[in-house]
């Protein structure tokens, strides 16, 4: 399926939209990323663990499995652009991470990010993923090395995307926000949502407005629990930078030159600390590439992975 039916879902929605109102947005949305997922070959399944539910997408293949890991705040659907251009072979799942999209959310528990990376292993082993290739965006990445310390032997590549879990020698912009006490990563007006979209983008991918509102209202509506995951996440913050020379595995760092969020400096340390990593800088770009340009990322991606074939048990 092409890109076409995409554009015509958003045509005749447009109809409909025209009375502005916030259901009929929600419906555009929702079709939007149905079509989405569907041009990508991906279908949206959920797994129950101990009454805590993980949701996740999934397109199937008969080689090598690959897992995507989404960043603070976001969810599975970051990697929908991308995995359309991930040869076909390739089985892909791409998971909410504990607290994010469609996964359980629990104001009693405490999402350290220790938490988040058990939730993770969890939902691995209930699926029976025995091998991998394994790719997170900023926290997703952070949870990817943490995964892989504990889990050495499943893991048979790591791909790091403008990851987090050290602190960069640059400071971002983001860095120095937070010093003033503004959290962009956690907008609590529709104005500071679209700040942050100035921050994950250096060039923003083209979002149909009434996309646009359902996100922004949707991450106003989600500021108080987000705010308590930050506050989680940084109780017991783990520097993964003490681990890395451990992580004695193929690794490709990809990164945005224009990074807001987390400083392209940051790419010294793992290029220092790793010992098998290769690195990929995507001049003009942001945040989360494979957002931003998914075509390109797929293809540094895809290049990588070449490289670094095994047969793997999916």
């Amino acid at each position: 399926m092409s890109e076409r039916p995409l554009k015509l879902i958003y045509l005749l929605l447009m109809i409909v939209l025209m009375s502005g109102c916030s259901s009929a947005q929600e419906s555009m949305y929702d079709a939007a990323i149905s079509a989405e997922r569907l041009i990508s070959g991906l279908n949206e399944a959920y797994i129950t663990i101990r009454g805590q539910k993980t949701a996740y997408l999934e397109r199937p293949g008969d080689g090598e499995t690959i897992l995507l890991l989404h960043g603070f705040g976001a969810d599975k659907d970051n990697w929908v652009r991308f995995v359309r251009y991930l040869p076909r072979q390739y089985r892909v799942i791409a998971f909410d991470l504990p607290g994010h999209g469609g996964s359980s959310r629990d104001d009693v528990k405490t999402y350290t990010i220790d938490f988040i990376t058990e939730g993770f292993a969890e939902a691995a082993d209930a699926l029976d993923l025995k091998r991998f290739h394994l790719a997170g965006n900023s926290m997703g990445g952070w949870v990817s090395m943490l995964y892989t310390e504990r889990n050495p032997e499943r893991v048979i590549t790591l791909g790091l995307f403008d990851t987090a879990g050290t602190a960069s020698p640059e400071p971002s912009d983001l860095q120095a926000a937070l010093d003033r006490g503004d959290n962009i990563l956690v907008p609590e007006t529709q104005e500071a949502f679209l700040t942050l979209m100035d921050y994950g983008f250096f060039n923003k991918p083209f979002i149909p407005w009434p996309v646009k509102s359902v996100l922004a209202r949707r991450a106003v509506e989600d500021a108080p629990f987000k705010k308590k995951m930050w506050n989680d996440i940084n109780l017991d913050r783990k520097d993964i930078a003490p681990a890395l020379p451990d992580l004695n595995l193929p690794t490709l760092i990809l990164w945005g030159a224009d990074d807001r969020i987390v400083h392209v400096s940051a790419v010294r340390t793992y290029e220092r600390y790793l010992p098998r990593s290769e690195t990929v800088i995507m001049k003009d770009c942001g945040h989360v590439p494979m957002l931003e340009r998914p075509k390109e990322t797929a293809n540094y991606y895809v290049n990588f992975l070449d490289k670094h074939k095994v047969q793997a048990v999916p």
